[in-house]
């Protein structure tokens, strides 16, 4: 049961110490609140749990220009925050979790401001046609996190400068590039920032829930601790930019889920070692298919009949 509705509204703008903070949330989420998390990042490409961030981000030019890549524990594919991006977290324990209400946080938020939001696909906010907020989600034992982006008044020309979207994901989606496919919310209110987001978002989400809404302090959840996931996990190279190895063998497709690349080592057939990418919502779903693939013999791939509702593992199968 749901008896409080917790915010957290940070001023920093350091995607290391934002998205550490964002994780820390899933370790102290009780199982009466429901947190909402909104902050901004400078100059950042945040890339899903499972992509190849060389492939999804121009990342030497981004760090020689000040930027930051940083990769989440959400899946889905890569995006581009700028102080002119508004992020927006809901935490929750799963029988409090209710994504359609969390949405209608937004659509009531974007509504308030004169605008005519809608969801589409499998985890885009729409306006006009043109994608202002793109979502993902984690589940972490009882508790289940979904983010996402709100664009104000983000850069355009950085994030076609920095991103490098999949010709696969652009011909799937009939469009041609970054820019077209997506809008700033200031082309339907001018007066709109960052700021008055963020309040009109903090309006909707006590009249959803029909509770008042406490603004915690983000040095209550335990400043150690996030400073912890920073060092160990957020700003360490190793989880950044993952595991990028040459192996001789690949296949990969895009399907209705998203899109997977599965690079590989083989010896006389059995597969020895893996890597797979993917945009993916489903990370667990991808982890699942890289440890059936592991040992396998690829010969006899395409004779098992497999008896699981993961989607992803029996895609992934089909390509060998």
């Amino acid at each position: 049961m749901i008896t409080s509705i917790k915010a957290i509204v940070t001023d920093s703008i350091n995607p290391f110490y934002n998205i550490a903070l964002e994780a820390r949330l899933l370790d102290v989420c009780d199982e009466n609140t429901v947190y909402l998390y909104l902050w901004k990042n400078d100059k950042t490409v945040v890339v899903g749990k499972n992509q190849n961030a060389f492939k999804e981000c121009k990342v030497s030019l981004l760090e020689s220009e000040g930027g930051h890549l940083l990769r989440r524990l959400t899946g889905g594919g890569a995006v581009f925050h700028d102080v002119n991006n508004l992020n927006f977290t809901f935490v929750a324990h799963q029988q409090n979790y209710n994504l359609k209400k969390q949405q209608t946080v937004l659509l009531k938020a974007a509504q308030k401001l004169g605008i005519n939001a809608e969801i589409s696909g499998r985890n885009d906010i729409l306006a006009d046609g043109r994608k202002f907020s793109g979502n993902s989600f984690l589940t972490k034992g009882h508790v289940k996190m979904h983010n996402g982006t709100v664009l104000i008044n983000t850069n355009h020309d950085e994030m076609s400068k920095y991103l490098t979207v999949s010709q696969a994901k652009m011909k799937s989606k009939g469009i041609d590039s970054v820019r077209s496919r997506v809008v700033n919310l200031v082309e339907f209110d001018s007066t709109l920032t960052t700021d008055k987001m963020a309040k009109t978002i903090l309006q909707s989400f006590g009249e959803v829930y029909d509770l008042p809404v406490q603004i915690v302090d983000e040095n209550s959840v335990g400043t150690n601790e996030i400073q912890k996931l920073v060092d160990d996990v957020f700003a360490n190279d190793e989880f950044r930019f993952g595991r990028n190895p040459t192996f001789s063998n690949s296949v990969g497709k895009r399907f209705d889920w998203g899109e997977i690349e599965v690079v590989y080592q083989s010896d006389k057939g059995v597969i020895t070692d893996i890597e797979i990418f993917s945009d993916a919502l489903d990370t667990d779903a991808v982890s699942q298919t890289k440890q059936f693939l592991l040992g396998k013999n690829i010969a006899d791939l395409n004779k098992l009949k497999l008896d699981t509702n993961n989607k992803v593992l029996i895609d992934t199968v089909s390509l060998f």
